[in-house]
């Protein structure tokens, strides 16, 4: 099978032209090498359509390309871990779509068929999915119209959930923003205030502004998120979650359930309060820094009440949620030193700036840190925790975006013990388990007593090695 021609059109137009404008925004006459650098960019392209070149055989996808040095990629299907397709708003016109085909190892694992004809995309998936599904249950021989005809079911669609999950996601960064809008406000108001009248009528301006540039914000970023995950929509063909998404830029994929290498829950401090929740699941696979929007970790559900999504993660893979463990009072006493140390600090820092001309009002804000340290450090030890079910890890923390992960025993790779200097200092060290998924965020239970951290570890090896016999 062969890549479309007006996906080799589409590359060469937007890899040439996009380095030729950028580049004669700084000197003009590099528009006048337009035509040469589009004439050579056409040339390479087509030789690297006429060369790439994929096929099935047997229960793999193999794929020939390459202009000077020649390459073969032979992926087994049960290797893959999912399937993305893209295609934006002018790649949608086109009527191509750009395919990733993507496996547990690196970025030479990773296959990114760009472009096909938007049919001819779907049948890959099909095709891809046929083949799984074929070999899952080989002592079924169906033919390729009764594997169609599985039965299919609509897991989760956003419908009416869109606005407020679009309002809701942007809540976590608006909230750190305005504070440090509303801290710089403040302060320069004290250091431009003469009288007590004006430190409060400066700091009611840098109020208002601040609640002005929030909103203007929260518009902004609840656009961005209404039009990414727009008619968002995620079915179950047999032991495979389908999804598609977007306005502008069309986005889908598949994930074998059987590939999932833990769970997400994730809740910002309104969604937590109102009752909502977000469900994602990992993959094994690399995140390429060629293209970030390709991730490991894909949204399940990206907004539902507490008990639904909780629901929706036992079932996947008979997971069992039981009562979190919270860590021991030397973790809370810990936070209550630290964040009473970081207000004396501010407290340190505030003095002599009141000292040099600063109003004396400007020592509200590390007081107020102060009263609000016995609150905080409550909180984070109260968001902290985690539980070891039949079948999974479960673990919990964060106050202004908690992330609870699940995790199933078989898919541990590595456990390890991390112990700060400062950690040593309280005998305390952190627990981190290493999945298969994205490298760069792994589950980590911080703050465990020394004692309890090892003696988690030795049962959560034993688990392992139960799960997997």
């Amino acid at each position: 099978m062969k890549l479309s021609k007006k996906g080799m059109y589409y590359r060469a137009i937007t890899r040439s032209g996009a380095g030729i404008f950028g580049l004669a925004i700084v000197f003009p006459p590099a528009l006048l090498l337009l035509p040469l650098i589009l004439a050579a960019a056409g040339a390479y392209e087509y030789l690297y359509w006429k060369n790439f070149e994929f096929y099935f055989e047997g229960d793999d996808l193999k794929i020939r390309s390459g202009v000077i040095t020649k390459n073969e990629l032979d992926i087994p299907v049960r290797r893959i871990q999912d399937i993305d397709t893209q295609k934006n708003i002018v790649e949608r016109v086109l009527g191509i779509t750009k395919v990733n085909v993507k496996t547990a190892g690196g970025d030479t694992s990773k296959a990114s068929l760009k472009y096909l004809e938007s049919q001819q995309a779907e049948k890959v998936r099909e095709e891809l999915r046929d083949l799984k599904n074929r070999r899952k249950s080989s002592e079924e021989e169906t033919s390729k119209a009764s594997t169609q005809e599985q039965s299919v079911e609509t897991f989760y669609d956003i419908d009416d959930a869109l606005m407020t999950f679009s309002i809701l996601s942007g809540v976590q960064g608006l909230a750190i923003v305005a504070v440090i809008f509303l801290t710089l406000g403040i302060g320069l108001s004290a250091y431009a205030a003469a009288t007590a009248v004006q430190m409060i009528g400066y700091s009611l301006a840098a109020v208002i502004l601040t609640g002005i540039a929030s909103i203007l914000m929260l518009v902004s970023s609840t656009f961005s998120t209404y039009s990414r995950y727009y008619d968002f929509t995620i079915e179950k063909r047999g032991d495979t979650f389908e999804y598609e998404r977007g306005l502008f830029n069309k986005q889908g994929g598949s994930i074998p359930e059987e590939k999932i290498q833990k769970l997400e829950i994730t809740e910002n401090f309104l969604m937590r309060y109102l009752g909502y929740a977000s469900l994602k699941a990992e993959t094994a696979g690399y995140t390429s820094q060629e293209d970030a929007t390709t991730t490991s970790t894909k949204v399940l559900i990206p907004l539902d009440t507490k008990e639904e999504v909780y629901r929706r993660a036992q079932q996947l893979g008979d997971m069992k949620i039981d009562e979190v463990q919270h860590l021991s009072d030397r973790a809370r006493k810990r936070y209550t030193r630290r964040y009473a140390l970081v207000s004396a600090l501010l407290i340190a820092v505030t003095a002599p700036l009141i000292y040099i001309g600063f109003h004396p009002g400007l020592l509200l804000i590390p007081v107020a840190a102060l009263l609000a340290v016995k609150k905080a450090a409550s909180l984070k030890w109260m968001n902290i925790g985690y539980s070891l079910g039949d079948q999974n890890l479960l673990v919990m923390k964060g106050f202004w975006n908690r992330r609870t992960y699940i995790i199933p025993y078989f898919r541990f790779q590595n456990l390890m013990i991390t112990e700060s200097i400062f950690q040593r200092r309280w005998n305390l060290g952190s627990l981190t388990v290493d999945t298969a998924g994205d490298k760069v965020v792994n589950p980590r239970i911080i703050d465990l007593d020394r004692e309890t951290a090892f003696e988690l570890r030795n049962q959560l090896y034993q688990k392992f090695k139960t799960s997997i016999y």
